[in-house]
C-alpha cells in the first residue's frame, strides 16, 4: 500500500467525516435512530493521483475512483447504512426521493453554500447572500453574461487545488438546486493556477476567452466598458489582488458550458481571497 503522510491522512479522514455527516443527515430525516454510516471504502481510497502543473502527478484527497460523483459516493454510503439495519428497498427508495427534496430546500438556506448571482444561466437574479455586500452592487449588473458565486473559505479538510475544486463542486450543487439541468463531473476538471494578473489581463480577441473579454465583449454585445468592470471587482475584491490565489479550469466537465464551447468561448474560474477567506466562483458561457 502506498505511503501517506500523517497531514494526508488527516485531510483524507476529515474529507471523509465530512462525506459521512451529510449522509448521516439524509439517513436521519427518516431514521433518526440512526447514529452511524456504513463506508466500504477506508480512508486511503479517497485518495487520487492528479496530474497537474507544472507536469507532475499530485496525491489529492478526493471520492473514491470508483464513485462518478461525490453524490453517488453518499447515496452508496446511505444505501450501505439502510441495508445493514435491514430497511426494505422500498424504504430506501422513500428515503432517497424525501433526501433530494430536502437536499433542494437545504441548498436555498444554508448560509455557508454558495449563492449564484447575476443574471445566470438558471434564468433571473438568484437570491443573494444576505452578508455579503458585493451582491448590493452585482444587482446593478444584471445583464452579464458572467456569473458570480460566493462561499466562505471552510473546506478545512482541503488544501491548495482540491480546496478550489470543493468551491466549484458547491457552486454546481447550488446552481443545480436554483433550477440547472446541466450534468457535471467535478472530478474531471482540471485545474491551473495562475498569477491575479492573468485573471484581470485586458482582452485577447484572437486567443481563448478570458474573465475581461467575458464581461466586456459577450455574443450580442454590452453596454458595460473597463470602468465597470474595475468596478464589480473592487467589489468582490475590496482588499486588493495581492492576497489571491486563481485556479482556472477545463470545462470539457458539464453541459454547462456546451453553449460557449459551440463559438464564444467559456470560463471557469475559482479565486480564494486570503485577506477574507472566503472563494468566488466565476463562470462564463454562452452562444448566438
Amino acid at each position: 500500500m502506498e505511503q501517506y503522510s500523517e497531514q494526508d491522512l488527516q485531510y483524507a479522514a476529515e474529507f471523509r467525516d465530512g462525506v459521512h455527516r451529510e449522509a448521516l443527515e439524509r439517513i436521519q430525516k427518516l431514521h433518526p435512530e440512526i447514529e452511524s454510516v456504513a463506508d466500504r471504502w477506508p480512508v486511503e481510497a479517497y485518495f487520487q493521483q492528479h496530474w497537474d502543473y507544472p507536469g507532475k502527478w499530485y496525491t489529492v484527497v478526493a471520492i473514491p475512483e470508483e464513485c462518478k460523483s461525490r453524490e453517488a459516493l453518499i447515496d452508496a454510503i446511505v444505501s450501505d447504512t439502510l441495508k445493514q439495519h435491514g430497511i426494505s428497498a422500498g424504504e430506501r427508495k422513500e428515503h432517497h426521493v424525501s433526501a433530494k427534496k430536502h437536499d433542494a430546500k437545504h441548498c436555498d438556506t444554508e448560509p455557508d453554500h454558495i449563492r449564484p448571482g447575476g443574471n445566470g444561466k438558471h434564468g433571473g437574479n438568484a437570491v443573494p447572500c444576505p452578508d455579503d455586500p458585493f451582491y448590493a452592487l452585482l444587482a446593478e449588473y444584471s445583464r452579464l453574461d458572467v456569473e458570480y458565486c460566493i462561499a466562505p473559505g471552510s473546506h478545512s479538510s482541503c488544501r491548495g487545488c482540491e480546496a478550489h475544486r470543493q468551491a466549484l463542486r458547491q457552486a454546481f450543487r447550488n446552481l443545480s438546486a436554483d433550477g440547472g439541468e446541466w450534468s457535471y463531473d467535478v472530478v474531471q476538471a482540471r485545474g491551473k493556477q495562475i498569477n491575479a494578473g492573468e485573471l484581470f489581463a485586458p482582452a485577447r480577441e484572437a486567443e481563448e476567452l478570458n474573465y475581461r473579454g467575458a464581461f466586456l465583449y459577450p455574443p450580442h454585445g454590452s453596454r458595460y466598458t473597463d470602468a465597470d468592470f474595475d468596478r464589480v471587482n473592487a467589489a468582490l475584491f475590496p482588499n486588493g489582488t495581492d492576497g489571491l490565489e486563481v485556479y482556472k479550469w477545463t470545462t470539457d466537465w458539464s453541459e454547462y458550458f456546451d453553449d460557449g464551447h459551440e463559438w464564444w468561448g467559456t470560463l471557469c474560474l475559482t479565486v480564494y481571497d486570503k485577506s477574507l477567506d472566503r472563494f468566488a466562483v466565476i463562470l462564463a458561457s454562452a452562444t448566438d
